[in-house]
């Protein structure tokens, strides 16, 4: 038979041909997607749309994604070259979603560079594949290339010449409407729309609760409080979250403390100092000191949800989509303690109010102010107002109490507050490079800290006054760290590495009971919840495991390992190294100092639990 490309065709007709293969392939895509429906909950026919059509969207998208450099290449490759090509890129691109099923079904996370790589260089070692699973895998990529060679040969010799705006059109409405749906929900709680985004693979679902807020469309509150009666009366995601993995054997402690955590953001640990925090290191020479305790997030979204969970920060989607708040505040709410949260900065985005929050009614999102400051200021006036409330009515039920400060974070302070010279009173974050002298800056944080300080002091003044501190647990800590180029290789405030300075922050704990003591061994924001569930809320019976990644905070510490997250990395952390990976698909062996590694093993062994730590709480 001739060959079919003894002829050259016009681009118009090889374009024409790379397109229709692409939306071939683009079914194949759905078809497998088809592998990742056991994992959605259909609750009921809106759910069900919502489902058909975000897989339309996204799995049409990959395809054209993943063809973009067929489309490329038709313009400048030989034509005899352009069907190897093709299959080539076909039959990888449909390997790889292959794949992507297996491993989220193994371990509920998809594919990524940082897997791959862990794929190729732990083999068995960390992806439990059996031989007969590499056997059916190599057919599958034989069989996959044979479909390829098939529809680009079928293609050539028939190629439609109309209709290729039809798919095109599609991919595009369908994108828009899966998108703008998701947003709608994501602004009504509606976590049945919401949920689904997790389980397909590189969909980043669009959300626009702000901008919705800002054009009156939405009240977040009235939707928030509405949102959270119908939880109560209707609790959904329990089921889609093996949380806890066993239930909580707890009893009703004879007496049972108030508990208020203190959170300033981006407070490193070396601020507790009398110098720049007075009132609280005065404070702490009464208290318990943690002097090596790491958030397992650098930044605020992982570090307050893992101080609350316990749990690792890529449990974030899942626990925000279905609304499943912490068993520490659900144990707290079953034993009847009154809730008082007060944040400076909002509480939707991060999204707070979905997940570590999700299940308190009287939630306020958003603190009246137009600075930090002035917002730092009011949460602590509503709080000496809570305790006033409380005190007036005689209210015998304890009180869980969350303070979140901002100022640190946001570099402002009143404007007659005193300064710390010398002082940069013009903070512009674009002057900054690795030839700044970071002393200016520094001073401007270390001022927002003695800010915050004094805050803290008028609450725990109050405490006293009110002969309340010998009735509560206080616990002052923060999300994550901040750095002013300390590591010397021009990295300034936090979310962008894993080292000590946007890690480490303090913790302090009063705890009425215990005499002052320092705490030296290593500790961490999981450790915060096991210590509370097992010592003062009465579950020391339920196994640590159930419910946390932790231990508890005054027990040294076995595990050899442990998980970071920033809004998009994620870190595997040892004492050695750092084994971190990108939102953009690498991964990058580190030090402790930064300094990269080439030729170092990976822990495969150590890896293989964390990953097991990241997907045990899926069913």
């Amino acid at each position: 038979m001739p060959s079919l490309f003894r002829y050259r065709r016009p681009l118009r007709e090889r374009v024409r041909w790379a397109g229709w293969f692409i939306v071939a392939n683009s079914l194949i895509a759905l078809l497998i997607g088809f592998r990742y429906l056991p994992w959605m909950t259909v609750t009921d026919t809106a759910t069900g749309l919502y489902i058909a059509l975000a897989m339309i969207a996204q799995f049409s998208l990959l395809a054209w994604l993943f063809g973009l450099p067929l489309l490329m290449l038709t313009l400048i490759l030989p034509q005899s070259l352009l069907r190897p090509t093709a299959i080539i890129i076909g039959t990888a691109g449909v390997a790889l979603l292959l794949l992507d099923t297996v491993v989220y079904h193994q371990f509920r996370f998809h594919l990524s560079g940082f897997v791959f790589e862990l794929i190729v260089g732990g083999g068995t070692e960390i992806f439990s594949f059996s031989w007969q699973t590499w056997a059916v895998g190599g057919i599958a990529i034989v069989a996959l290339a044979l479909l390829q060679w098939s529809l680009a040969r079928r293609f050539w010799i028939l190629t439609p010449r109309r209709y290729l705006w039809v798919p095109l059109a599609i991919l595009v409405t369908s994108q828009l409407l899966a998108h703008g749906w998701n947003a709608w929900a994501d602004a009504h709680y509606d976590h049945r729309i919401t949920r689904v985004a997790r389980h397909l693979p590189l969909y980043h679902a669009a959300t626009a609760k702000r901008f919705f807020a800002r054009h009156g469309w939405v009240d977040p509150q009235a939707v928030r409080e509405a949102s959270v009666v119908e939880q109560m009366s209707a609790p959904d995601g329990q089921g889609a979250l093996n949380y806890p993995t066993a239930a909580l054997q707890c009893t009703t402690p004879e007496q049972l403390p108030n508990i208020l955590v203190i959170a300033v953001d981006s407070l490193r640990w070396d601020m507790l100092d009398p110098r720049w925090m007075p009132n609280t290191t005065r404070f702490a020479e009464s208290a318990q000191v943690f002097t090596d305790h790491y958030s397992n997030g650098n930044a605020t979204k992982p570090g307050i949800f893992t101080l609350f969970y316990g749990l690792p920060a890529s449990y974030w989607d899942a626990f925000s989509a279905h609304q499943v708040p912490p068993v520490l505040i659900q144990r707290m709410q079953s034993l009847g303690y009154q809730s008082q949260i007060l944040s400076s900065a909002t509480l939707v985005s991060p999204a707070f109010d979905r997940n570590v929050f999700s299940s308190i009614k009287e939630l306020r999102l958003k603190t009246p102010g137009d600075t930090s400051w002035q917002r730092d200021q009011q949460i602590t006036q509503d709080w000496l107002n809570f305790l006033a409330r409380r005190s007036s009515h005689d209210n015998s039920s304890p009180f869980f109490g969350f303070l979140f400060y901002d100022a640190p974070h946001s570099y402002q302070v009143p404007p007659d507050y005193p300064r710390i010279e010398p002082y940069w009173e013009s903070v512009n974050q674009l002057a900054l490079d690795d030839e700044f002298d970071p002393e200016p800056y520094f001073n401007v944080y270390k001022t927002t800290v003695r800010f915050v300080d004094d805050q803290i002091h008028r609450v725990l003044a109050d405490l006293s006054k009110r002969q309340l501190m010998e009735d509560t647990l206080v616990i002052i800590t923060s999300d994550h760290g901040q750095e002013f180029n300390d590591n010397g290789m021009n990295y300034w405030g936090h979310g962008s590495n894993f080292s000590r300075y946007q890690l480490q922050v303090p913790l302090v704990i009063h705890w009425p009971g215990k005499a002052p003591s320092v705490v030296e061994h290593r500790t961490e924001h999981f450790d915060l919840t096991p210590t509370l569930l097992t010592d003062v809320l009465g579950c020391s019976e339920s196994a640590t495991e159930s419910y946390s990644s932790g231990e508890h905070l005054y027990t040294p510490h076995h595990k050899k390992w442990s998980i970071a997250h920033s809004y998009m990395n994620a870190a595997f952390l040892t004492e050695e190294l750092q084994l971190v990976s990108y939102p953009s698909g690498g991964m990058e062996m580190l030090s402790t100092q930064l300094e990269p590694i080439d030729d170092a093993p990976l822990p495969m062994e150590l890896i293989k639990r964390a990953l097991k730590e990241q997907s045990r709480f899926y069913p």
